[in-house]
């Protein structure tokens, strides 16, 4: 490019590469481009320009494209725990249609010890509030009926069940009849309010498994059940299980320590 130097032994090119850009020659116009796109460090210049663009362009759609995803990932976050619609069979739509028959719109509720104290209050005033399907689960049956005429309960909102949590055999039963029962219903409420005190014994009283009978009716037997019907709970859209500890967790009552002899586990 410029004016043409002679150099017989072609060496101008290779001292041209060497020197610093600044002194090196223009780039062709536009007027002598065609006359000189052979030349080979126009060739390189030109070549160099563009991969330089192209990267510069590759770079700026890379990060579009991590924008891109990143907008488009949080724009989805609410389909995180989407499920394909389920395919009901005949005999899940009948089951369906029960199940909204028995319940309609109202929560379920479980609570065991309800024939008196604390629990049968609590029935009386979850049935009253005409939101909760109750399910009491007591020792004595003839006993909860009878309550439940003098309190007046609604026996379409009330359904009374046996489980003697002095047996393991027996919570087993409840829960497999509750399942029956609740059919496609998810269980909202678990209230786990039975429970015995007995401080004034000086001996221990054992149940049919073996165990103390304050450690297995008031804990062991009720987180058995627990662990038979938690996994079904999950369905129900807030469900909560309730520990009921009245009495002897209270150290301001006579029950709690009050008044001797403070409730405990003796040697167990």
């Amino acid at each position: 490019f410029g004016p043409a130097r002679y150099d017989p032994d072609h060496r101008q090119d290779k001292i041209d590469s060497y020197r610093p850009i600044e002194e090196k020659d223009p780039m062709p116009t536009s007027h002598n481009f065609r006359a000189d796109q052979n030349c080979p460090r126009f060739h390189s210049t030109t070549k160099g320009s563009q991969l330089s663009i192209t990267m510069r362009m590759s770079r700026i759609i890379l990060i579009a494209a991590t924008a891109s995803i990143g907008a488009v990932s949080d724009a989805f976050k609410f389909m995180s725990n989407w499920q394909p619609p389920k395919i009901l069979t005949d005999q899940q739509k009948l089951k369906i249609a029960k199940t909204q028959e028995r319940f309609g719109d109202k929560k379920l509720v479980v609570i065991t010890g309800c024939s008196s104290g604390l629990g049968r209050e609590t029935v009386k005033n979850l049935l009253a509030s005409d939101e909760y399907h109750v399910v009491g689960a007591v020792r004595d049956i003839d006993k909860m009926e009878a309550v439940a005429e003098i309190d007046g309960f609604n026996m379409d909102n009330f359904h009374i069940m046996e489980c003697e949590l002095n047996s393991f055999e027996s919570v087993h039963r409840f829960c497999d009849e509750l399942k029956e029962y609740q059919m496609a219903k998810p269980i909202d409420r678990l209230i786990c309010n039975a429970g015995v005190y007995q401080p004034s014994l000086d001996y221990a009283k054992w149940s049919v498994d073996g165990h103390e009978q304050t450690m297995q009716i008031n804990f062991l037997s009720h987180f058995l059940m627990i662990s038979e019907v938690i996994e079904g709970m999950k369905e129900a859209p807030e469900p909560r299980v309730i520990m009921v500890g009245s009495v002897t967790g209270n150290d301001n009552t006579v029950g709690g320590g009050g008044v001797y002899p403070i409730a405990d586990l003796k040697q167990l």
